[in-house]
Formats: structure tokens, C-alpha cells, sequence
């Protein structure tokens, strides 16, 4: 049975709460790819090894017996104290031409993250005379590969949470500088994913770094030093029900204001289609969270109209928690509304901030802008305004072929696409590189014409980001995440550059 792989995500992140639990997934085994050990005499006298690296974070295993230790986060230009603990033992440790003694920390800075950057670590007993020889690796071993090539590309760096949707290789939020070396890596914990990393500059200047933690089943929100702030989380709504967190997408508007997407799985009696029938269904909610109080509530399920324009998952007389809506992306618009993309809608929708009435829908079966069918897009993701104000998203285009990245001019007040403006007419459509995503994606247009594409999950071995300019095609940048000896794939949520 060919498995759907946004069903196959959200698994994931239902069996990442497991795997926590247990306490699976956090480091490596001796069973893991390339697992060294060191001279046992010295490691024996070892209680432990740990780290304080980039926001606090602690070695991937604290392990004294593995040769390889690696950081669970680290950023290019900074660095990290190693301590190896024992409770009663002489040993010194050296690196990076400094040695101290049991239990206290060690400098060791990296001036890049690739492997000039490793440090040695000899750690010797001064008592016996035995020695054991550790790796402190600017990255660690499992992770993820990719190729890179760039011919006059937009500035910026890239933001990507490379994953492996079998499971098996550690989840990563990157940033990958312009010259195509890693610039910050986290390490997730296997079996768990990371989703949507990015930056926001907030009222005031301070620079947030954030993305979605399954491990942590929230939103880490970080400072500018990647140190941990807060853990983003839903409350409750007024119909009482408190639901799990949508991975897919957040919006940083300010410290401790934010908004956030939820998965409202919940018994509704409103179907049209069905009247009377008390039925389970899996909605979609967002929320706006200010001060620690939820300051604006929004469910799909209050507006049954919505259920007759879906065209996946909408068997709602099955009772099994039909997903009939599937909400992916969230922006606050110019006018301070909101502007939602709902793949099983195949449909965006402005969302009145004040009230939650739905303005206008673009696309699917419940259309008020008259779309034709060359306009029409199928399970899109990532709906965004551009510099030019046009509306951009990413189609996956399942019901067409190949996906592209589609801009519309929209005059709102008429519900009809602009036609009158040559520079910014009511409809393009952009494509390279001849994917066929099955989902996922992300589409920013940049001001000087090019534009950015995370394609998502597809098939084949090719370019996981293109950059490309709209007028030419020409294409001026690439990246392509590689298999491994830990993974036979990985894909990306989003793709996004920021300077």
C-alpha cells in the first residue's frame, strides 16, 4: 500500500511523543553507522562527557566510551565547553592548545562547521599513563548531505529542516550561508521532526529564530544567540477543547504574541450534507496568542460551508476524522486579516481577523474569483504576499503534473483578477526543473523577478531548492539534500532566504 506522505508526517509527529517517552532517539548506539570506541581504561574512569555549545545545547550522546562526540546545535564562528566528569580520578584533557583537569570545562571554538573545524581531544590518565583520543566534530556524523551551486543568486541565507520520511536519519533546522557552507545547525531527535524554520525581525529590532520541535511538541522560539525563550503552545479554545499544535506553519509578531495553527479534531453535528448526524472530524483552528492569553480563535468547523469545498478526505459519514480541510500556511495581510492556504480545499482564504468571517476563497470548488482551468491549482502550500503585493503560492499541482509556483493579482473588492496592469498581470505561473511533488513546498518571489522554490517531496534525486529567474528560467541557484549511510533520502518542509 502506497502510503500518503502527509499522513505519513503526521505519524511522525505522533510517534515522536513515543519515542520521547520511551526515551528512544536522542543520540547513537554502538549499533550506529561508524560508531568509534575509545581506550576503555581512560573511558572507565569517566562518569560522563557534556558540552555547553550554541543556546545551551549538550553533546548528541554523553557517552565517554564513543571517540566521535558531536553538539546537539552549533554556529559557525563560536564555540563550545566540553567537560569530562569522574568522581574521583586524575586526568587532564587538552585541546585547541589548552589543557584542564577532571570536571572542568574546555574552550573549543570553530571557526567553521565542516571537518577543518574538528577538534582533537586527548584525554589522558595521569595516573596510569593511559590515553584516549576523542573527535569533537563541528557537525555530527549523520548529518545530512547536499550539493550546492550558485550563479548570481538573490542575497541571503537559506533556511531548510532537512528530514527522512522513513524515520531513520536525525531531523535538522539549517541555515546554509550564500557561498553554500552550514552556517547553524539543530539537531532533532530521530524519530521526531522539525518544521518550519525561520527569522523574524520584531518591533524593536531584536532578531527571533523559530521552528516547530515535536520532540518538545511546540514552537522553540529563540534569541539572536539561538538560546531557547519560549516553547509556543495553543490554549484553550471557547469551545473548551485545547488542541494539539499544527506543525505546519507560525507567525512571531512580537514577544510572547504569536499565532498558531491546531489540528481540531472534534464531533460536529453541522455537515450540511448530513443534518443531524453527530460525526468526528479533524478540522483546522488558529489562533492568536498575546500575554499568554489566546486574544482571537478561529475553527473551520464554524463554518459549514467550508465541508462541501473539499476535495480530499471529505468522507465524513466514515466518522473517522475526516481531514477535510488541512490548513498549511498563515500571514497577517496589509490589511491585517489573514490570509490561509487549506490543501484539501484546494483553496486560499481571507480570514477577517476581528469576527473570522471568510472574506473571499481563491481556487477549489467553492472559487468566487472564476478561475479558469489553467488558473486552478491542486493541494497548494506556502501563501504568501509578494514585494509587488501579488499573491504567490506553491502548487503542488497533484490533479496536473508537474508543480510550479503561481502569483495573482487580485482585486478583492470584485473578487476578479487584475487585468489592467501589464507589469503585474492577474495570473502567471513559474516553473523549473520538471518536478512532480506530491506535497509540501514553498514559493518566495523576490522583488528583483526571482524566485525561490522548496519543492517539497517528490520523486527522484533532483533539486530539493531552485532559485530561477521568472522572465528567463535561468537558473541561479541549487541545492540538492543527498542519501547517506543513515538515510536513503530527505526532503525539506520550506525552503526560505533571509538576510
Amino acid at each position: 500500500m502506497k502510503l500518503d506522505p502527509i499522513r505519513f508526517l503526521d505519524r511522525l509527529v505522533l510517534m515522536a511523543a513515543v519515542a520521547v517517552i520511551a526515551g528512544c532517539g536522542g543520540g547513537y548506539s554502538s549499533s550506529s553507522p561508524g560508531f568509534n570506541a575509545v581506550n576503555p581504561a581512560v573511558s572507565g574512569l569517566l562518569s560522563s562527557v557534556d558540552a555547553i555549545g550554541t543556546g545551551g545545547a549538550d553533546l548528541t550522546s554523553n557517552n565517554p566510551a564513543r571517540a566521535d562526540l558531536a553538539l546537539q546545535s552549533n554556529l559557525k564562528g563560536g564555540s563550545a565547553q566540553l567537560r569530562f566528569s569522574c568522581a574521583s580520578c586524575s586526568i587532564t584533557v587538552s585541546a585547541a592548545g589548552t589543557t584542564v583537569g577532571a570536571n572542568q570545562y574546555i574552550t573549543i571554538p570553530f571557526a567553521t562547521l565542516d571537518a577543518a573545524s574538528d577538534a582533537a581531544v586527548v584525554v589522558t590518565d595521569n595516573l596510569g599513563g593511559a590515553q584516549a583520543n576523542y573527535t569533537l566534530h563541528a557537525k555530527p556524523p549523520d548529518y545530512v548531505r547536499y550539493s550546492f551551486g550558485t550563479n548570481g543568486a538573490e542575497p541571503g541565507d537559506l533556511y531548510l529542516t532537512p528530514f527522512d520520511p522513513a524515520g531513520f536519519g536525525a531531523p535538522y533546522a539549517t541555515i546554509v550561508a550564500g557561498d553554500g557552507s552550514l552556517k547553524y545547525y539543530y539537531r532533532g531527535r530521530r524519530g521526531s521532526v522539525l518544521h518550519d524554520f525561520k527569522k523574524t525581525v520584531i518591533p524593536g529590532g531584536a532578531t527571533r529564530y523559530s521552528f516547530y520541535d515535536s520532540a518538545a511538541g511546540a514552537i522553540r522560539v529563540m534569541d539572536a544567540g539561538f538560546n531557547l525563550l519560549a516553547e509556543v503552545t495553543p490554549l484553550a479554545f471557547p469551545d473548551g477543547n485545547t488542541y494539539a499544535l499544527d506543525w505546519r506553519d507560525h507567525v512571531i509578531l512580537d514577544d510572547g504574541h504569536y499565532i498558531v495553527g491546531v489540528v481540531a479534531a472534534k464531533a460536529v453535528s453541522n455537515i450540511p450534507s448530513l443534518p443531524g448526524q453527530s460525526l468526528f472530524v479533524s478540522g483546522t483552528g488558529l489562533q492568536e496568542i498575546s500575554s499568554g492569553a489566546a486574544v482571537f480563535n478561529w475553527l473551520s468547523t464554524d463554518y459549514p460551508q467550508l465541508y462541501a469545498c473539499s476535495t480530499e478526505d471529505n468522507n465524513f459519514a466514515a466518522n473517522n476524522a475526516a481531514d477535510y480541510a488541512h490548513w498549511d500556511s498563515v500571514a497577517v495581510d496589509g490589511d491585517a486579516n489573514w490570509i490561509a492556504s487549506f490543501r484539501h480545499l484546494d483553496a486560499v482564504l481571507k480570514i477577517n481577523r476581528t469576527n473570522g468571517s471568510i472574506a473571499w476563497i481563491l481556487g477549489g470548488p467553492c472559487d468566487q474569483f472564476a478561475l479558469s482551468a489553467a488558473q486552478r491549482f491542486s493541494h497548494q502550500y506556502d501563501a504568501r504576499r509578494a514585494p509587488d503585493t501579488r499573491l504567490t503560492l506553491f502548487d503542488d499541482n497533484n490533479a496536473g503534473g508537474v508543480s510550479r509556483v503561481l502569483a495573482f493579482n487580485l482585486d478583492e473588492a470584485s473578487k476578479t483578477l487584475v487585468i489592467t496592469n501589464p507589469a503585474l498581470p492577474g495570473f502567471a505561473a513559474f516553473t523549473s526543473d520538471a518536478h512532480a511533488s506530491a506535497s509540501l513546498g514553498s514559493a518566495q518571489l523576490f522583488a528583483d523577478g526571482k524566485v525561490l522554490v522548496g519543492w517539497g517531496v517528490f520523486p527522484g534525486l533532483v533539486s530539493d531548492v531552485s532559485e530561477f529567474d521568472t522572465a528567463t528560467s535561468a537558473l541561479s541557484f541549487q541545492l540538492t539534500l543527498l542519501p547517506s549511510a543513515y538515510a536513503n533520502g530527505y526532503f525539506s518542509y520550506r525552503a526560505k532566504k533571509f538576510q
